[in-house]
């Protein structure tokens, strides 16, 4: 087992390399040569990676299991998630586990961590996210390298004490449409007022609305098509992949919108180099998500209104429909039918109907009276 730098890199500069024996299937000692890599660091690193695969994996140490993990998961997942997903890793989970041999990891070891988790006041969403990324870790290691159990599923994912009292206004944020207009009457750049007008009246999320271009405005039509997103959370740049569910859509715009977009469009169109297949914002190259929401928090404090993120711009569009959907509903005498109207916004939001029951449910009003006429009845 050694590392060697090759006389002949290749021609982007490669040439370490490693050389191991491992026994073939006749039980004879075969020379395994690697490809070659910039440094001698990374070299070391990968000939550990091999060995830990030749050789009983459980005695090896947990941070090579994980490396070996998220290697597999960038060949299989989308990019953007599994950065993410490494990223928490390396924030809160390799430094309590990087010094463990993952035989050595116990009951109480894992208990422990949660523990220090716990103490740091991550939300339960996020510990959860923790918890399936070492639990899968775990797995990986039972199903590639012989590992008896997963001790992390055997406890289980993080709970909620289910002490804090939180309103129905709490669960999630938005503004009204009066406080839209407030806030989007402030803004006097062309662009930034067509972006932020774009999130609250389609209800996209940032990275579809960062991805698209003028050949995704179909203005005969007055609909967007949404057939990827935008992404920064990689080891690129950024990436452009399919949306979030895999799933195109297309999504209507309303007047306001549409009008408000030919008049952006006509002024942009003025640059003597423009093409169909610019950024819709940010024309050459994407519009960042530290200038997105930069220009965001300044408009909100010019106008006075209290700040939202740009997810909750999406929070808002759906807000805003429920509302006038009620308001409709009321003024033609028709029952209000939240089955009709979840299925008609879960093909606009690329939700499924469950997500969009879940998160939304509680702004439609109680149904509390119809059950008392029914009580009434009897």
């Amino acid at each position: 087992m050694a590392v060697y730098k090759s006389k002949t890199p290749t021609k982007d500069g490669r040439q370490w390399f490693f050389k191991v024996y491992k026994k073939d299937f006749n039980g004879n000692n075969k020379a395994h040569k690697s490809k070659k890599y910039f440094t001698k660091k990374e070299a070391l690193e990968e000939e550990a990676l091999f060995i830990m695969k030749r050789d009983n994996p459980i005695s090896k140490p947990f941070s090579l299991i994980a490396k070996a993990y998220f290697i597999e998961m960038y060949k299989k997942r989308k990019e953007s998630t599994v950065y993410c997903y490494e990223n928490a890793y390396n924030v809160n989970i390799k430094p309590y586990f990087e010094h463990f041999n993952i035989k050595d990891i116990n009951i109480s070891t894992i208990k422990n961590w949660r523990l220090e988790m716990e103490k740091k006041g991550l939300k339960l969403n996020y510990l959860n996210k923790l918890y399936v990324i070492l639990k899968s870790i775990f797995n990986y290691a039972i199903v590639n390298y012989g590992l008896g159990i997963n001790i992390v599923q055997q406890i289980g994912p993080f709970e909620s004490k289910n002490e804090e009292i939180k309103k129905d206004s709490e669960k999630i944020r938005y503004i009204t449409l009066e406080e839209f207009n407030k806030f989007i009457s402030v803004i006097d750049n062309s662009m930034y007022k067509t972006l932020f007008m774009f999130l609250y009246y389609t209800g996209m999320r940032k990275g579809e609305v960062q991805a698209l271009t003028w050949n995704d405005i179909n203005f005969n039509n007055s609909e967007v098509i949404v057939n990827k997103t935008l992404s920064t959370k990689t080891k690129e740049e950024f990436k452009i992949t399919s949306t979030k569910n895999n799933q195109n859509r297309k999504v209507k715009m309303n007047n306001l919108l549409y009008n408000q977009l030919v008049e952006y469009k006509n002024e942009v169109s003025k640059y003597s180099d423009f093409k169909e297949k610019w950024f819709v914002f940010g024309n050459t190259r994407f519009l960042p998500d530290t200038t997105i929401t930069r220009y965001k928090n300044y408009y909100f404090k010019l106008s006075g209104i209290k700040a939202i993120t740009i997810h909750e711009f999406r929070h808002s569009h759906v807000s805003l429909l429920i509302n006038e959907y009620i308001k409709n509903s009321k003024e033609k005498n028709v029952k209000i039918d939240t089955a009709k109207f979840f299925l008609i916004m879960s093909n606009r939001m690329g939700h499924t109907i469950n997500v969009m029951q879940t998160t939304y449910m509680h702004l439609f009003p109680t149904i509390q009276d119809e059950i008392i006429d029914i009580l009434n009845n009897l």
